[in-house]
């Protein structure tokens, strides 16, 4: 089994029109494979929300087919088990013109070792 972080992270852009923001939030947003693992399989949340009402969709990048639609909404979510061996980014897409209001991606680390803390000092000699 992967494991996951409880990191999240949150993503905002800016509507030209109305300069508005809108949030895009996945957790967690990183997956640390354990040595000898090639693959994280890891639940995910996505939530949005934005100050005024959009019809959007939420693609993983790379794919034609939406994950979830919402019609005239301020805010959204979803939820889905991956299974992965690549970062995953994922975007909220304006249904009109088909803008890219907000996008975050989902991480895949392979070297756990990148995110431990060494034990002693840089500069003991011991």
């Amino acid at each position: 089994m992967s494991l996951a972080l409880a990191i999240s992270g949150v993503c905002s852009a800016q509507d030209g029109q109305t300069n508005k923001q809108v949030q895009l939030t996945v957790r967690p947003s990183l997956c640390i494979l354990e040595r000898g693992q090639t693959h994280c399989r890891n639940n995910v949340e996505v939530h949005w929300q934005a100050a005024r009402q959009y019809s959007v969709c939420l693609f993983a990048q790379g794919q034609a087919e939406p994950l979830d639609c919402w019609e005239k909404s301020r805010h959204g979510a979803y939820s889905s088990q991956l299974h992965t061996e690549d970062d995953i980014n994922f975007q909220l897409i304006k249904v009109a013109d088909r803008q890219v209001l907000a996008s975050h991606a989902f991480e895949v680390v392979a070297d756990a070792q990148r995110y431990r803390r060494r034990r002693r000092n840089p500069w003991s000699f011991f």
